[in-house]
């Protein structure tokens, strides 16, 4: 049986606020894809937030595989360094997500208008818990 230390559970923690921020972004995008999509002239929009979401999907989809084999490979040592450097890929794919979407939102009325209907939370900052 494996203890778990502090940092480990640092890690842990840490692991579980970026997860939760990216799945608030993969539900805020598909919402906004299925708002801008009833509106035939936002549809460029829609197509868009499509790709966002697509690509936030698949880079996480690809973190967290990587993150599993090279698990697999790591003594106890390495393993609390590989768990924060997967923490932080995450949470550079998050800081990317935000990024591109509040470009869109500057850019298209519609967008901002809905964003800004949206409860503030979904945009606490993952930052003051990671560092």
């Amino acid at each position: 049986m494996k203890t778990a230390s502090y940092e480990s559970i640092q890690a842990e923690h840490a692991w579980m606020i970026v997860s939760d921020q990216l799945q608030q972004r993969n539900n805020v995008l598909a919402k906004g894809i299925s708002h801008m999509e009833r509106n035939p002239a936002e549809l460029p929009m829609a197509s868009r937030l499509m790709i966002l979401r697509y690509h936030l999907k698949m880079s996480l989809r690809q973190l967290t595989n990587e993150a599993r084999q090279s698990a697999r490979n790591l003594e106890d040592a390495n393993r609390l360094h590989h768990q924060w450097q997967h923490v932080h890929q995450l949470f550079f794919l998050l800081r990317q997500i935000d990024a591109e979407l509040n470009q869109a939102t500057r850019e298209n009325d519609r967008l901002r208008s809905w964003m800004g209907s949206l409860d503030g939370r979904v945009y606490r900052s993952a930052l003051v818990h990671l560092n």
